[in-house]
């Protein structure tokens, strides 16, 4: 089956940190800050919560146009857009140094990565799957879902089809994981190597979409 051309317009970067790590949200804040403030027009806001709060509640957000943060004692989130003047990889590859150089300057272990992607098709997938798949039935949102699951190595990678009845409205996610039984510090990887290789992944699921 010949792929479809495909572009990438969104990315979402995952760190998940060791459990129980020392999380010092202002010590954070100002690792982010001192390798973000060029790429964010706007300042980075803590959030007045109490340390018995549930972990999973954000400490800080950091919002702008084409960029977000997020962190709490779990997780940071990076989320970017991608005009079509920029490459995906160049930009993701300088943020992945950024990122990660913060959260080590705070002793933060990384155990476990994501890398979420959307991108949109130049060409129908209606045309591209009839011949394989037949849809009888959309949704009530007008829509039509097919996904699957590939494990490469140490990391997983699912493959989601997003196709819309009008046909004008058609979406690939990948979103590809690190395996959360094998921690990253526990094989030798760093954060930023991890992220690194879920790029590697992303650029090979692009070239064979199908």
């Amino acid at each position: 089956m010949k792929g479809p051309n495909v572009n990438i317009y969104k990315i979402q970067m995952a760190y998940f940190f060791r459990e129980k790590s020392p999380i010092r949200t202002f010590g954070l804040i100002s690792s982010l800050y001192a390798q973000l403030k060029d790429v964010f027009k706007t300042e980075p806001q803590s959030l007045p919560i109490p340390d018995e709060a549930p972990e999973d509640v954000p400490r800080c957000i950091w919002n702008d146009v084409n960029t977000s943060l997020t962190f709490n004692k779990v997780r940071l989130d990076f989320t970017f857009n991608i005009p079509s003047k920029f490459n995906w990889k160049q930009l993701l590859t300088e943020f992945n140094k950024k990122i990660t150089v913060a959260i080590d300057e705070q002793e933060i272990i990384i155990d476990r990565v994501g890398l979420v992607s959307e991108l949109m098709s130049a060409d129908s997938l209606h045309e591209l799957l009839k011949e394989y798949i037949q849809i009888n039935k959309f949704n009530d949102a007008g829509e039509a879902n097919i996904s699957w699951l590939e494990s490469i190595e140490s990391y997983n990678v699912w493959t989601y089809f997003t196709i819309n009845e009008s046909k004008d409205i058609n979406k690939i996610v990948f979103d590809i994981n690190s395996l959360p039984e094998c921690k990253l510090a526990d094989q030798g990887t760093t954060g930023k190597e991890a992220m690194d290789k879920c790029a590697e992944l992303l650029k090979g699921k692009m070239i064979n979409v199908l």
